[in-house]
């Protein structure tokens, strides 16, 4: 009877904890990321309260998705406070950069349509208000400046190479003092024919480059990049046979014309210059799918270790995105609802507007909760431009990483909303 009572008393015993545990997770009291982390208060900020070290050459800004209005304002948010110092007067985009050419003689020009400039971007994402509101900025900015006192638009994106010929074929007829006849009539030939075969046509635009390259014009200096990345193009490996390796070369490249243009800005008397791309680029370290090093690994390579990577993230997001695969007629995008379950994202809950700052340097107490967030593994969301019906099924749209190990500070929100495209 007493072994009984034992046995019995033992099963009572397990049943309350079991059922304990259960409650317990359940209403988010331990195991879930729905709940305050002690002694946020103490190092969460506002952007503006936001310090960027002065010594840094490169700042970067990310985006955690492509289709949300937050992080498309960001952008304008840290140009607007790096220009304040004096630092800084460009940015620099994931995007080709003879369409960010075609951009930047926008803002330095008083009567160009921008809206109708962003709405032949090869980009449709950046087809938006906040993109244009952005550019109107940095026109309005502009004006009654020299080119020195400018702000302005790079990109650096291999990804391009028809976008860049075209840009460069316009350039040469307004510069026919820097171009044979010869030369510009092949450029035309080239603009005129989207199935061009560039592949024995590194020799030419090399000649073209150093040319432009050694001439004092910044604007000859700009094309010059523009040539390169031409020439990274036609040097890519194929995406195809080798994605890992054109990944590779593409994140690379991306890092080489930034230190390109980061030479231009040194010209100009600046000492900063700032990028922006998705998360899965300008993070620091390896990250798988964008390569065995990201386009931040290269930059923070590049540059010696002076590149301050700010990233994005969300607790919940409904995003916009490009699901039909293709960029004509067709072309469609759909909003999708995802939850990355990053606690530290969800504390921005508790914060004024939903949104707040942990720059990660300033979080020096190795004891506390919120320094071992940042230095653990956990889930961040990461959602690419692009949906399939196996992004869900695959949690596609977050990955686990350490934060601290890739980015030096990030802006959180706890609901961010997708973007709409103008003209798409």
């Amino acid at each position: 009877m007493k072994k009984f009572r034992g046995l019995l008393l033992g099963t009572l015993i397990f049943a309350v904890l079991y059922i304990g545990v259960l409650i317990f997770l359940i209403t988010g009291v331990v195991g879930s990321c729905e709940r305050k982390i002690d002694g946020i208060e103490k190092y969460g900020q506002s952007f503006d309260e936001l310090q960027i070290p002065a010594d840094a050459k490169v700042v970067g800004i990310g985006e955690a998705t492509h289709g949300n209005c937050e992080f498309q304002v960001d952008k304008l948010r840290m140009l607007k406070k790096l220009v304040e110092t004096g630092r800084c007067k460009s940015i620099a985009f994931e995007m080709s950069p003879g369409e960010a050419a075609e951009i930047n003689d926008a803002i330095h020009s008083e009567n160009v349509d921008l809206a109708e400039v962003m709405s032949r971007t090869d980009y449709p994402l950046y087809d938006t208000e906040q993109m244009i509101d952005m550019i109107t900025w940095m026109r309005d900015y502009n004006q009654g400046k020299s080119y020195e006192d400018s702000v302005v638009f790079y990109g650096v994106d291999m990804q391009g190479i028809g976008r860049d010929v075209s840009y460069l074929t316009s350039f040469a007829k307004i510069h026919e003092d820097t171009f044979s006849e010869k030369e510009i009539k092949l450029l035309n030939k080239m603009s005129a024919d989207e199935d061009y075969d560039y592949s024995k046509k590194k020799d030419f635009f090399e000649d073209i480059s150093k040319r432009l390259m050694a001439d004092e014009r910044q604007e000859c200096k700009y094309a010059s990049i523009i040539c390169e990345a031409v020439i990274q193009s036609i040097m890519a490996p194929s995406f195809d046979e080798d994605s890992s390796a054109y990944s590779k070369h593409r994140d690379s490249s991306m890092a080489e014309n930034l230190k390109s243009f980061y030479e231009l800005e040194q010209e100009r008397g600046y000492s900063q210059i700032i990028i922006t791309a998705h998360n899965g680029h300008v993070m620091k370290g390896e990250q798988e799918g964008y390569g065995v090093k990201a386009m931040g690994g290269f930059i923070d390579e590049i540059f010696d270790g002076s590149y301050f990577c700010m990233g994005t993230a969300y607790y919940n997001a409904c995003v916009n995105i490009h699901v039909s695969g293709t960029f004509d007629e067709n072309y469609l995008r759909q909003d999708f609802n995802f939850c990355s379950d990053d606690i530290l994202a969800y504390q921005a809950k508790f914060f004024d507007g939903g949104s707040y700052c942990l720059n990660f340097d300033e979080v020096d107490d190795t004891n506390s909760e919120v320094y071992k967030r940042i230095h653990e593994s956990g889930f961040m969301g990461l959602v690419g431009e692009g949906y399939s019906s196996l992004t869900g099924i695959r949690k596609d749209d977050r990955i686990k990483m350490i934060q601290g190990d890739r980015f030096d500070a990030v802006i959180y929100y706890y609901d961010v909303t997708p973007i709409r495209v103008l003209n798409y």
